[in-house]
């Protein structure tokens, strides 16, 4: 029950935070180091635990490890025909206009590779929502004042 409870805890916390792949180098700590801490306390087992609290992954770790460091992947794939699953995650610098691609490869529930690829937005911009809620009232207040 409080291992379920904890994961549950990561998760959320994830997805509120905006669920980014991090490294060692690139680490937002978007995971809470209390909920990382909390999952290596329930699992003094866990041989990768250093990693865990340190929001960072390591090869041959589980599922539930990852999750604990990471939190919810961006994507995850998983096909009928491959025994392999595969989590994406995004981290997006908009100052820069760059994003981070991680792809995680998992087999047989075990972190086998995982690769990093940077893609940059030359001339372009990356919009949220919420730059679209202001371009939009920003228009609308200058169409009002035409009128």
């Amino acid at each position: 029950m409080n291992k379920t409870l904890i994961l549950c805890v990561c998760a959320l916390s994830a997805v509120s935070w905006g669920c980014s792949c991090v490294s060692t180098v690139e680490r937002a700590n978007r995971i809470p180091a209390a909920c990382r801490e909390d999952y290596v306390k329930l699992h003094p087992e866990c041989e990768h635990g250093e990693s865990i609290v340190n929001g960072e992954i390591v090869r041959g770790m589980c599922s539930h490890e990852v999750l604990a460091s990471w939190g919810l992947p961006s994507v995850y794939v998983v096909t009928g025909t491959s025994p392999t699953e595969h989590w994406i995650y995004y981290l997006k610098d908009r100052d820069s206009l760059t994003m981070l691609i991680y792809t995680l490869t998992f087999a047989a529930d075990t972190l086998q590779v995982w690769d990093v690829e940077q893609k940059r937005f030359v001339g372009q911009g990356i919009v949220s929502i919420d730059d679209m809620k202001q371009e939009a009232s920003a228009s609308t207040v200058q169409d009002a004042r035409r009128r």
